[in-house]
């Protein structure tokens, strides 16, 4: 029994080659911002994880195994196993999350780009890579309470201009 078929033309074969380029170029966008905020992980790392995706997600299909679902699956374990690598604690302060979360996600993009689902890949891409130019919860607050002072010095300003016309 061969595991893969000998009519596979080279191709369908330089097909799946396109499909893995382009899942590295889509990992690649992501770990660009990780690369430029100096993280541990950065082009390399997340397009080769999205690669690897893709191919694992492109061979299953061509080994015979009927449920795809299975590969997914081991894809995701072995990513988290990665992703547990990056995560440390330094004291009560977590580092690595997000760089973990989005190695998680180039994964997620590379299955489907392996599965042929390009729209849910490039959008998957898109968003992840907008989502890391967001702002820190930190930064949220830190704005937050400027404006609330800002509105509360500008109340009392108007109540106090209020009191003095009467």
């Amino acid at each position: 029994m061969t595991l893969i078929p000998d009519t596979i033309s080279w191709q369908i074969q330089l097909f799946y080659v396109a499909h893995l380029a382009f899942a590295f170029l889509l990992g690649a966008v992501i770990g660009w911002e990780r690369e430029r905020a100096g993280k541990e992980a950065g082009i390399r790392t997340f397009g080769c994880i999205s690669m690897g995706s893709a191919a694992f997600s492109i061979l299953s299909p061509l080994l015979g195994f009927a449920d795809n679902s299975r590969i997914a699956a081991q894809i995701v374990l072995g990513i988290g196993f990665l992703g547990s690598g990056l995560f440390v604690r330094t004291g009560d302060r977590p580092s690595g999350l997000t760089t973990a979360a989005s190695l998680w996600v180039s994964a997620a993009v590379g299955m489907s780009v392996g599965f042929s689902l390009y729209f849910l890949a490039v959008g998957l891409a898109i968003i992840t890579a907008l989502s890391l130019h967001l702002p820190s919860v930190n930064a949220w607050m830190r704005v937050s309470k400027k404006k609330n002072r800002l509105h509360k010095a500008r109340t009392v300003s108007k109540n106090q201009e209020d009191y003095q016309e009467d």
